[in-house]
């Protein structure tokens, strides 16, 4: 627009300048009295007189187009700001509209890990109420089956919190990617089977009618993680067990679905009777912290973590957990897995410990800072006939294995977490003490600390190997006599 203007301005200009200099020009040639000259002239004179108030108007009109031009931008301004501050709403109201969604979302989270704190809270309670009662009962009691009884008890409520304890370890490594798979070949066939065994006692005592399917299983050997394999079938069974009322069934079927490039799919259905779930229950039955329904919790029990780490574990083997379910009816879960598998697997050698192994003549050195701990496993260890010591933390176990003759020690049982010295420093400053026998002794972690980073840190140290708490002796068993020679 500017630029337009000062064209027309200098157009004029021109033409105005030009008029006046052939005006000088011709007036000069005029006094040769020439008619024709005279005419033109007058003709340029009339031509400058008209571009006087050409430029006088377009100066005045230049005016008011300025105050246009003026006018306009502030118009444009104006409008554009009424647009920015149009768009600002707008954004601002995205940002609080997504901000009361967050909101909604943390709130519902916090009142769901609310309500999952107050139920482990519940679930950690209930065993440890029974078993701190069972013992008072035995206690006071002098009647051997009324003890026997409380001992078994006391077991499976031991067993539970175990179990809920180890719920809440798995789902934190899940949720830190820290769970690694320990991959190994086994018999589908001969697992399937000891997960019937292990449900009989349970079907019989409600009176359910239990069913195990294998169909065309034609590559049975096949790789995985059979313990978290056994943790997604357990899982599901014992949710089909508890909410199926007597009379009821439970049907757990196998099928191999296609074989090819040494690797097999296999689909697992977990069918029961029971009282089923609702469609709002079933769409959040797989989230973290929350249950079918609040009163699940009360009637049946649980943690509510089990079907999150079941569906993680599936994933994890290459699958995805399906639910299909009616309220009054029952379930049935189902996931396939993919996995390498192979016709039949080579029999490998029974490394079973039939009968407790013996130990005379060897000594043990057992390192851990609670005394009923050593406590524990000098009992429990005494029908090997193995010779013990005992040691408070790992500064004075060195100083034991330093003060004693060369090959006293055959084996030191070392806990991980101890005061003044840990059994990681302890194992260390023994390997590098320089004695003959420092290298030879065997050393085996006993301990609480049972992630996979702490398996490693203990083999890193020196050790020989690793058994998690609470203890299962018969695994002790086996390692003990792996690595050390029976008599």
């Amino acid at each position: 627009m500017i630029l337009k203007k000062r064209v027309i301005f200098f157009a004029i200009l021109t033409i105005f300048v030009v008029d006046i200099l052939l005006l000088i020009s011709v007036f000069f040639i005029s006094q040769l009295a020439n008619p024709y000259l005279l005419l033109i002239l007058v003709l340029l004179l009339a031509t400058s007189i008209t571009t006087l108030p050409i430029l006088f108007f377009y100066f005045n009109f230049n005016k008011d187009l300025n105050k246009i031009d003026k006018f306009l931008l502030l118009a444009s301004n104006g409008h554009l700001d009424h647009r920015i501050n149009e768009e600002k709403n707008s954004s601002f109201l995205e940002i609080e509209k997504n901000l009361n969604i967050m909101m909604e979302n943390l709130e519902k989270m916090s009142k769901s890990k609310n309500d999952f704190l107050s139920t482990m809270s519940h679930e950690i309670r209930t065993p440890m109420s029974a078993i701190t009662g069972m013992v008072q009962i035995a206690q006071n009691s002098k009647d051997i089956d009324k003890i026997s009884d409380c001992l078994i008890k006391i077991d499976e409520n031991s067993k539970h919190l175990l179990g809920v304890i180890n719920d809440i370890l798995d789902f934190s490594k899940l949720e830190s990617g820290k769970l690694i798979f320990d991959e190994q070949p086994f018999s589908l066939s001969e697992d399937l089977m000891f997960i019937k065994e292990m449900f009989q006692e349970k079907v019989k005592e409600k009176q359910l009618n239990f069913e195990l399917i294998i169909k065309n299983i034609k590559n049975d050997g096949i790789t995985t993680d059979s313990l978290r394999l056994n943790q997604v079938l357990i899982n599901l069974l014992s949710n089909a067990i508890k909410f199926t009322n007597s009379g009821g069934s439970v049907t757990l079927s196998v099928e191999e679905l296609v074989h090819m490039n040494g690797e097999s799919v296999y689909s697992f259905y977990i069918i029961d009777t029971g009282i089923g779930l609702s469609p709002d229950q079933s769409v959040k039955l797989f989230s973290p912290f929350v249950q079918a329904d609040s009163s699940t919790s009360r009637k049946y029990g649980g943690t509510g973590l089990g079907l999150v780490i079941a569906k993680n574990l599936v994933g994890k083997m290459g699958g995805d957990i399906e639910l299909d379910s009616k309220l009054g009816e029952g379930s049935t879960f189902s996931f396939t897995i993919k996995v390498p598998a192979v016709p039949k697997l080579e029999k490998k050698e029974n490394n079973e410990i039939e009968s407790t192994p013996n130990f005379k003549g060897k000594r043990l050195l057992i390192v851990d800072d609670i005394e009923i701990n050593r406590t524990i496993v000098l009992e429990l260890l005494k029908e090997t006939e193995i010779t013990m010591e005992t040691a408070e933390n790992g500064q004075i176990a060195l100083d034991m294995f330093l003060k004693s003759p060369l090959n006293y020690y055959d084996l030191i049982l070392m806990d991980m977490q101890m005061p003044i010295m840990d059994g990681c420093e302890a194992t260390q400053n023994i390997r590098a003490s320089g004695r003959n026998d420092a290298k030879s002794i065997i050393i085996i972690a006993v301990t609480a600390n049972v992630m996979k980073d702490d398996t490693k840190k203990v083999l890193d140290s020196g050790m020989n190997g690793h058994i998690g708490k609470p203890i299962d002796f018969n695994e002790m068993y086996k390692t003990m006599a792996r690595l050390l020679p029976r008599k």
